[in-house]
């Protein structure tokens, strides 16, 4: 019976195929047997032979249950005898090779021209043993039962996939009878071929299980480098298991390396970052600019003014300003919105991205949550310097409607003002009134988004496994703007308290602190989080909306000398990946069944030239 891969191994095989697929069969994706090697063989084992096993109705293409079929049983203890049954379907004539040196097997076989797969894989192992045990007497002419220790890693090699410089056969001399004597014994022999003949039994294995006390010995001894070691720690033993899988493991490419920019590169860079930014920034505030035409309307509103409150809700809000100023209402002060909000997320997403880079690793590509909080922050702090002038100037035009329509019937005439006439009358130092609680809300919301954003791209929507698609990414952005636009939300309140003109018979602030103080002496702590809703509903989709651009124009106008890697390019890595050790260990064994008719079980398959 197969084992049962983890859901997640099953999904991200279903990428692989989905990304491999090269046909279509009856309205679904289907690989071709060119398909299906590019997918499954790494470049150490050839592994076209076994599409016939993995086509199992005969149709000349694999469906996407047949490829997660196939990958399963290549994880199945019995695979390499398995697959190589259901490869060939050998009749006994083609097996003789194998067991010639089992005299009693090659008598049984002479007579029977098919064989059930139970007498296949017990012939097989049966033979293998005979195999061994030959191998050993030829090198011990003299009936010592013992062989020299140059002499066992020739023979070992026959069996097991060992390599000569690798730290276990460096330390073969420590299994020798003797320090003095370099000879091996045949129980040590046998012990040694078996332990290294399937590495995930030291895997699975017990101190009571499926080693047997001289196989236990035997790793220890590997596993310490100590002669005569009682136990050994895990990592260790976790090293001779990397050991074995390691011969059969995919040669290693070599990776192209881009050279670092020169001074003039890293500006344009940095400029193409600011650029792309700026559009992305632009679509995505435009799209959600209703949204925080309500969250400021609300936030601006008091409990405790002259006459009622203006709106009950953000829906009421939302449907009193279609109302009373129509449609473009919901737009008022957009054009200075879009004018700021340009520099703005350029600035945010290069300065982020700019600090991520010399964070992270170079070797793993890894990066502490220190560091992405880091950046976020730094890419908020840097922000301000545009954020500040653009956010007084657009909360200053979005409340004119409600500030004309209180001025119904009062003596005091209001003019409304375009954000020229605003921008003179606050000059530069006003307009950078409430700068501080800009900071306060922009720096851990930067840091709290890119951190959280960076993860669901990674963690939940498995980016580098697969390239993330439009709907991917915008989800990743909407749902890490979720805890950073609520939980920035008291410092938000404040910021437009400050910015805004008090109305007559309304609270006057003289700062940050004085703000905080007063908002939640006369209004309580609930006033903090006034207009958080319509906060998440506006930052949400609006990052999403704007790291989704951001993302995707990078893809459709790549920097000039960028190498972006190809969706397939990382399926082929993550094939190799997924087709573990085991795996590769079995198919290579299973190889061997099928094309060496000397068949030397577990042999090293030499990359093809």
């Amino acid at each position: 019976m197969s084992p049962q891969l983890p859901a997640g191994d099953v999904a991200r095989l279903a990428e692989i195929f989905d990304l491999y697929a090269d046909t279509v069969s009856d309205g679904a994706k289907c690989m071709s047997p060119a398909a299906f090697a590019r997918a499954t063989s790494p470049p150490v084992l050839d592994t076209s032979a076994f599409f016939a096993v993995a086509d199992t109705e005969a149709r000349g293409v694999l469906t996407k249950d047949d490829f997660i079929r196939f990958q399963t049983l290549l994880r199945d203890a019995d695979a390499a005898a398995k697959l190589s049954f259901s490869a060939a379907e050998p009749e006994t004539a083609s097996l003789r090779a194998l067991v010639s040196a089992d005299p009693a097997a090659s008598s049984y076989l002479k007579d029977r021209p098919k064989i059930s797969y139970a007498e296949f894989a017990q012939l097989i192992d049966a033979s293998r043993a005979a195999r061994i045990r030959h191998a050993f007497v030829a090198a011990d002419p003299q009936g010592s039962g013992t062989i020299h220790i140059d002499q066992l890693l020739v023979i070992a090699r026959q069996f097991v996939p060992l390599e000569p410089t690798s730290s276990i056969s460096q330390r073969l001399a420590l299994l020798s009878e003797s320090p003095d004597s370099q000879r091996i014994g045949y129980p040590t022999f046998l012990a040694l071929i078996s332990l290294l003949s399937d590495p995930s039994r030291i895997r699975q294995s017990t101190p009571a299980t499926s080693l047997s006390p001289l196989e236990t010995d035997v790793l220890n001894t590997l596993a310490s480098g100590e002669r005569g070691a009682e136990s050994a720690t895990p990592e260790s033993i976790s090293n001779i298991i990397d050991t074995c899988y390691s011969a059969l493991q995919p040669v290693p490419q070599a990776e192209h390396k881009p050279k670092p920019r020169t001074g003039l590169m890293e500006v344009m860079f940095q400029a193409y970052n600011f650029a792309i930014g700026a559009v992305a920034g632009g679509i995505g505030a435009a799209v959600v600019y209703p949204i925080d035409l309500v969250k400021t309307r609300m936030q601006n509103q008091r409990a405790a003014v002259v006459g009622e409150m203006l709106y009950k809700n953000s829906i009421d809000c939302f449907r009193k300003v279609i109302r009373n100023e129509g449609i473009l209402g919901l737009y008022r002060g957009l054009g200075p919105q879009l004018v700021g909000v340009a520099p703005e997320k350029a600035i945010k997403l290069t300065v982020n991205d700019f600090v991520r880079s010399r964070f992270t690793n170079k070797q793993t590509g890894e990066i502490a949550v220190a560091g992405e909080m880091l950046a976020g922050a730094m890419a908020g702090a840097s922000q301000v310097v545009f954020t500040n002038p653009l956010e007084i100037v657009k909360i200053r035009l979005q409340i004119q409607g409600e500030m004309l329509k209180e001025a119904v019937g009062s003596t005091k005439a209001i003019s409304r003002s375009g954000a020229i006439t605003i921008i003179k009358e606050l000059g530069l130092v006003g307009l950078y009134k409430g700068a501080s609680a800009c900071l306060l809300r922009d720096v851990p919301f930067s840091a709290i988004y890119f951190t959280c954003y960076s993860h669901l791209k990674k963690d939940v929507f498995r980016e580098g496994e697969r390239q993330l698609g439009m709907l991917d990414l915008l989800l990743a952005g909407a749902i890490a703007g979720m805890p950073a636009a609520y939980l920035t939300t008291p410092a938000d309140v404040i910021k437009t308290r400050l910015q805004v003109v008090a109305k007559q018979g309304e609270t006057v602030y003289t700062g940050l602190t004085d703000a905080a103080r007063k908002i939640y002496k006369e209004e309580g702590f609930k006033a903090f989080f006034k207009g958080g809703p319509a906060r998440i509903f506006r930052s949400s989709p609006q990052f999403g909306a704007t790291l989704m651009c951001y993302e995707l124009f990078h893809r459709m106008v790549p920097f000039p000398g960028e190498s972006h890697e190809l969706p397939q390019e990382r399926a082929a890595h993550q094939s190799r990946e997924l087709s573990s050790q085991t795996a590769l260990f079995h198919a290579g064994n299973a190889l061997r069944l099928l094309h060496d008719s000397g068949y030397k079980f577990g042999a090293f398959v030499p990359p093809s030239k």
